[in-house]
Formats: structure tokens, C-alpha cells, sequence
């Protein structure tokens, strides 16, 4: 890459993954829903810095696995995340940029949620996130506070 002061490799992390959604925190469910889920997460983060200091972090992740609701119904799951933030120098602490983000249920039973967002990220990664909503569809999250609706992942 050109103009590249540093870069590292790309670090991958595997991990099971494991969710409990209902009802009464994503209206999207029939009433009464609760959807227990379990999987497989694989996440790969870069980082890059200029010449001039100015890091840029990118991540994609992605999860999968089953779920199953309270009335035994069996689902799978579908989860993507990918971020690319970058700060202005090396003694900035704040990262901005952008995420996109989408969360899927589907099976046999009567829950069905296809989730999702792009928005404007703001970070230090330590005590503090903001998401500004660019777009979104179905009800993941909680734009002003970062809470999960009915995107769990």
C-alpha cells in the first residue's frame, strides 16, 4: 500500500456466540416470543497507520448458527458487521467512519426478522460509542443509546 507508515496483519478471532431475544425487547416477535440462539462468530480486524500517525481500524465479522423459540420451532441465524474507522492522528484517541450492520432470522416457526443499519461510528473503544443512523430496516437497535432491539448480535 502506498504511503503506508505501518501496517500489521489481520487478526482473526473465532468464538461461540449465544443470544436470548424476546418479545418484550424486539416488537418485531409475535407476543410471548422468546428465541434462544447459538453459534459460531468469526471476526477480522486491520490496522493500518500513515506516515503521518492516522490509524484506521477495519472490521468484518460474521456469525451463524441455530436457534430455537419457546414453543420448540427450530431457526437459523444470520449475522454481518463491518466497520472501518479511522482517527486524525497519533495523540487522537476518537475514531469515526462508518458501519453496516444486519442481523437475519428464519425457520420454520412464526418468527422472521431481517435487520439492519448503516451509520456513521464514533469510538475511543474503551468508554465510549455513538452511532448516527444513515439508514436502517426492521428494528436493531436503540440509535441514541447503542441498546439492541431485535438485533442481538
Amino acid at each position: 500500500m502506498a504511503g503506508a507508515g505501518s501496517a500489521a496483519g489481520p487478526a482473526l478471532d473465532e468464538f461461540p456466540v449465544s443470544f436470548t431475544l424476546t418479545s418484550a425487547t424486539c416488537p418485531l416477535l409475535p407476543s410471548g416470543t422468546t428465541i434462544e440462539g447459538s453459534g459460531t462468530e468469526k471476526s477480522i480486524t486491520n490496522v493500518r497507520t500513515d506516515r503521518n500517525g492516522r490509524t484506521t481500524i477495519m472490521n468484518t465479522t460474521h456469525a451463524f448458527g441455530t436457534a430455537t423459540d419457546q414453543a420448540g420451532n427450530s431457526y437459523v441465524f444470520n449475522y454481518s458487521n463491518s466497520f472501518s474507522v479511522s482517527n486524525t492522528g497519533p495523540t487522537d484517541p476518537v475514531f469515526s467512519g462508518q458501519m453496516v450492520d444486519s442481523f437475519s432470522l428464519a425457520g420454520r416457526g412464526p418468527a422472521t426478522l431481517h435487520n439492519g443499519f448503516v451509520a456513521g461510528f464514533t469510538t475511543d473503544f474503551e468508554t465510549f460509542s455513538s452511532f448516527e443512523e444513515q439508514s436502517s430496516r426492521g428494528d436493531p437497535i436503540d440509535f441514541a443509546t447503542g441498546e439492541s432491539h431485535c438485533d442481538p448480535l
